[in-house]
């Protein structure tokens, strides 16, 4: 079976990804926007800002590409109707709406979302640290990921706290403890590719 090729696209300006959003949202199904790390120099807008421009056209981010040393792609697709939201892809919905930027199919995909429980329904909006990732940054090994850990914002522990949450298995959360720590140790943050993959 033949590897589906994705099309690729490159904008530096965030104006650019939305006038191609704008054209081909409803034609196209899925893209790999490609993105120049930050030592090449090269001016990008951030991963939030492009997520916020896919919302307003009913689009999504999924998984994160290694390309080279210099580059690496997000793939963003169009959301299928089934498609369940989480209580942080609606809020941006509502900022955009309030900025009058949500396009027709933006706004159908968004009401439709409501009609929904979301993925992560049930979990805590400001839980306590989980028992099972605080008895590992405890562990002595664990001393530097601990550290970095206690450096991070409110927000972004509280980001770890409900990816953990929700795991539906144990075997999932036992990764996701695993790869918080290695964040922690390495300086990564929560990518993209992490929080839909697993």
């Amino acid at each position: 079976m033949e590897k589906e090729e994705i099309k690729q696209l490159t904008c530096t300006k965030i104006s650019q990804w939305r006038n191609w959003l704008e054209r081909n949202h409803l034609k196209e199904d899925k893209v790999l926007l490609i993105r120049y790390k930050k030592h090449t120099g090269k001016g990008m807008f951030n991963q939030r800002d492009a997520m916020n421009e896919a919302i307003c056209f009913g689009w999504i981010d999924t998984t994160l590409k290694r390309i080279d040393d210099d580059m690496y792609g997000v793939t963003f697709v169009k959301r299928k109707k089934s498609s369940r939201w989480s209580e942080n892809t609606f809020a941006r919905a509502r900022e955009m709406i309030a900025q009058g930027k949500m396009s027709a199919f933006g706004k159908e995909m968004f009401e439709l979302g409501l009609t929904k429980k979301t993925h992560d329904h049930g979990i805590p909006k400001n839980p306590d640290m989980p028992e099972d990732l605080k008895a590992e940054l405890e562990k002595a090994k664990n001393k530097k990921a601990r550290e970095n850990f206690e450096k991070l914002p409110p927000s972004q522990k509280r980001m770890y706290f409900r990816w953990l949450l929700g795991a539906k298995r144990t075997e999932t959360r036992i990764k996701r403890v695993g790869i918080i720590i290695n964040n922690m140790e390495t300086g990564k943050r929560l990518g993209v590719n992490q929080s839909a993959n697993l």
